[in-house]
């Protein structure tokens, strides 16, 4: 369908009423106030038009429709609450396109290779927009100011724009990309809502760019991405876990090595890399506005992306090395795994010095365990008891039990051997599954279920077993972790070196303690492994703290000269040197947490 130059007021509005008024002509037909057309259009303009005006208001499209230009002049586009199924703007010339009314449903919007001098955005849309290698003047320079939802993707990839872009007060409810797009001008972002990802990659902003009071529900691509002018980023909201981070990470790589097809293909440690450039290039700039406190959430998923880099780096140890590079990884230095599990440590003790309340929780966690370790070890030896001391004696006590002892740790090690295999290998990982399909019978107990509650109370049941499933299994997790370590020091230093069975207790005992407490600070399982111990860690530390407080630390109780007949024993100093280690690091973190601006270094 070509439409030619023509002497009307508008050539398009006139062609379609035409058509609709043809009773002979059953795909455009007029609907109640509006004109519905069922079919596909396709126009190319071969020659100026006289009224390069199109006003969309009120028509609906169910059909694609297609605009391609081989002129120079100016085309026109106003839509006011219009439908489209799908816009295809091709190779023209646009003077202005304006979206006005209430809202556009637009389910699919494509511009590209454009010259447009400038786009408004002054109403709802509700579909996907897509601009790509297109060039502005201006991008929504002239809105109205108000707040505009986007419930749909919107796109805009390698375009370039020489005046302001304002883009202040929107919210995107999905996937936005600006990536390797050239703002010559100031851009504004203030106080816009990226609930779902925004990919900013390889952009490049020559002015300011102003994410002022931006809140991101995603982890946001900034990669690669360059600032030669000012950058706001004051009260940024970002609002993602370790995991959204991780995955959003993966997903970026997979894409990329997709769409190259294999040809310069990027390990995940590079994104990973990237991503944390973009994070401390955002970090920086908060700095040198002396914004302190900002700048430690842009550090927090800094350390984040480290992280995962870092465990990366962990998987590449037995693959083929293609270069040097990659062999020197496999060699896996001990730096780089003191690093790793640092970095994972402080992010489950304080969110990396960000989390006041997490780190405060652990601290109290720590003072109860080694309360209950310690008075454990005073009911052994307390002199009340000398009379049945010989049976219940801690190190008699194992050596009465010593055959089932061992049985018990040969049972964890293997347990914990199974659960690493399971985490590392991905072949292991699919034959345990398979395994257990075997043994899977909850298609029968959905069935049963189902006849007996209603379909609505049974999905509500069936969701929240299925939570409380899924965390009673990160607790089984964990405690396998917390006695397949001190089963390994036992087994390491009982069975091979073949040391005092006093010392091979001791080190159980004392080991079983660190690794009760890193567990419960790393363990997955929030409701059972979190919630419920710390309910009563704080229950057990406010009897401590009225009835015992000395026990609180170790000096406290030497300089009140209680317990002071236990102090020579080599069990009871050890777990002392351990608890004092571990409370060393965590008021570290208490106070660096509660001060917040020294988290960041100047």
């Amino acid at each position: 369908m070509y439409l030619k130059n023509g002497n009307h007021t508008n050539d398009f509005e006139m062609f379609l009423n035409n058509l609709a008024d043809d009773k002979n002509n059953v795909t455009i037909r007029r609907g109640e106030n509006k004109i519905i057309v069922d079919e596909e259009i396709f126009i190319i303009f071969n020659e100026p038009l006289k009224n390069k005006h199109f006003n969309f208001s009120d028509i609906v499209f169910n059909k694609t429709v297609t605009f391609q230009s081989h002129s120079e002049d100016g085309l026109e586009f106003n839509l006011e609450n219009t439908y489209f199924e799908k816009l295809n703007i091709l190779n023209c010339t646009i003077d202005h396109i304006v979206f006005s009314g209430e809202i556009n449903h637009i389910e699919e919007l494509n511009i590209s290779k454009c010259k447009l001098k400038g786009v408004t955005i002054n109403s709802n849309i509700q579909g996907d927009i897509k601009f790509q290698e297109c060039t502005f003047e201006d991008f929504n320079k002239y809105n109205s100011g108000k707040n505009i939802r986007f419930a749909a993707n919107f796109a805009f990839n390698f375009c370039e724009v020489g005046d302001i872009v304002k883009l202040t007060n929107f919210d995107f409810e999905n996937k936005v990309s600006f990536k390797m797009s050239k703002f010559k001008n100031n851009v504004y972002f203030n106080n816009s809502h990226f609930k779902d990802h925004a990919d900013f990659h390889e952009c490049e902003f020559e002015k300011t760019a102003c994410f002022y009071g931006v809140k991101f529900g995603k982890a946001p691509n900034l990669s690669q991405v360059i600032f030669k002018g000012n950058l706001n980023a004051v009260n940024v909201n970002l609002n993602f876990t370790f995991n959204e981070l991780e995955d959003k990470i993966k997903q970026e790589c997979e894409d990329f090595n997709e769409s190259t097809k294999g040809q310069d293909k990027k390990s995940l440690d590079k994104f990973a890399n990237d991503f944390r450039d973009s994070f401390r290039t955002f970090k920086s700039a908060l700095i040198k506005d002396n914004n302190l406190l900002d700048a430690s959430n842009f550090h927090k998923y800094e350390l984040y992306c480290k992280e995962i880099e870092l465990k990366q780096n962990w998987n590449k140890k037995g693959i083929k090395p293609q270069n040097q590079q990659n062999l020197e990884k496999n060699t896996w230095r001990v730096r780089e795994l003191v690093d790793f599990l640092l970095l994972g440590f402080y992010r489950k003790l304080c969110d990396h010095h960000t989390d006041f309340l997490k780190v405060f929780n652990n601290f109290i966690l720590l003072i109860v365990l080694y309360a209950l370790f310690f008075l454990g070890f005073i009911w052994f030896h307390d002199d009340k008891l000398e009379s049945i001391r010989a049976i219940l004696n801690l190190f008699g006590f194992f050596d009465g039990f010593e055959f089932y002892f061992n049985i018990g740790v040969i049972i964890c090690l293997v347990l914990g051997l199974i659960l690493a295999f399971y985490k590392i290998d991905e072949n292991f990982t699919k034959l345990f599954s398979k395994i257990l399909k075997i043994f899977q019978c909850s298609p029968y107990i959905k069935e049963w279920l189902l006849k007996i509650f209603k379909k609505e109370t049974f999905i509500k049941l069936f969701s929240g077993l299925k939570i409380i499933g899924t965390d009673l299994w990160f607790l089984i997790e964990s405690l396998i972790v917390i006695f397949f370590i001190p089963c390994a020091f036992y087994g390491l230093f009982g069975f091979f070196l073949n040391l005092d069975k006093d010392f091979e207790y001791s080190l159980f005992i004392n080991a079983l303690f660190v690794s009760l407490y890193i567990c419960l600070v790393c363990t997955k399982s929030l409701f059972f492994g979190r919630y419920v111990v710390l309910i009563f860690s704080y229950m057990g530390f406010f009897i401590i703290l009225i009835k015992q407080p000395s026990i609180i630390h170790p000096l406290i109780g030497k300089i009140a000269n209680e317990y002071g007949k236990f102090s020579n024993y080599p069990s009871l100093t050890t777990l002392n040197i351990l608890y004092t280690i571990l409370l060393a690091l965590i008021l570290f973190s208490l106070q660096k947490t509660a001060r917040k601006n020294s988290i960041v270094p100047n």
